[in-house]
């Protein structure tokens, strides 16, 4: 099923996607596919000192 939408990090109309941390509604560019989560929720698995969690 496709959604079109506003994204809601960048505020382009499109095909979105969901991200499976958050839930909000994102485009082609603020959706990290290998991952399946937005820019935003990429930016928080950081923390401190650079070093990510998780994978």
């Amino acid at each position: 099923m496709e959604v079109w939408g506003i994204c809601s990090i960048c505020g382009r109309s499109g095909k979105m996607y969901t991200c499976s941390l958050c839930g909000n509604l994102v485009c082609s560019r603020c959706f990290i596919p290998q991952r399946g989560i937005c820019q935003r929720c990429q930016q928080g698995l950081k923390f401190g000192n650079g070093k990510r969690i998780g994978r």
